[in-house]
């Protein structure tokens, strides 16, 4: 009998470490952002095997890290014309322990969507789910109307992947273009972790 409780409990010590070596930490955010490198018009970020390419755009200088809060805005890229295909789009990641660990991904952008309000924008489409290259994110809609400026549509688009809340936020100016965008420009290559 005793041989038997020492086995037992042998197999969940063995299970409890399996499972922790199993759950890596995510990288640190700072590394994050350093592993996103942008080559011809292609943005590629090995650590959420990422790739970003934006048609008729190029990348501009916004992207950074904020390390103390355990974010980044990884990159940003946007349309060289002035038209009605005028968009931009922004990518960001912020650490997932940040947040409490019941936080679902339509709370996430809910949250996002109303600190846009707060800021003068109209919601257009609450949350809603959508897939991007194969991986499930939750995505809501808000119009911005900047004085002196065009009527814009922003998307938030958002999902949990190793360790982290990543969000795609493309800007244009007509809401059908805002999943164009996504669904056209953005590519994951490896599956979640």
């Amino acid at each position: 009998m005793r041989f038997i409780s020492v086995l037992i409990v042998n197999l969940c010590v063995l299970l409890v470490v399996a499972t922790a070596e199993a759950q890596e930490l995510p990288k640190d955010i700072s590394a994050v952002f350093a592993a996103g490198k942008i080559t011809a018009a292609k943005y590629q970020n090995e650590y959420f095997g990422l790739t970003l390419t934006p048609t008729n755009a190029h990348f501009t200088q916004g992207g950074f890290v904020n390390a103390g809060g355990k974010r980044a805005r990884l990159i940003d890229a946007q349309t060289n014309a002035d038209n009605d295909g005028k968009y931009e789009i922004s990518i960001l990641a912020d650490e997932r322990s940040v947040y409490p660990p019941s936080l679902t991904l339509q709370q996430y952008v809910s949250s996002v969507r109303h600190q846009f309000e707060k800021d003068g924008a109209k919601t257009v489409q609450q949350e809603f789910p959508i897939e991007v290259s194969g991986l499930h994110f939750v995505g809501a809609t808000v119009q911005i109307a900047e004085k002196g400026k065009e009527t814009h549509y922003l998307g938030i688009y958002s999902t949990f992947l190793n360790g982290y809340v990543l969000s795609l936020e493309p800007e244009a100016t007509s809401e059908g273009q805002l999943r164009q965008i996504v669904l056209t420009m953005v590519h994951f290559n490896t599956p979640a972790r």
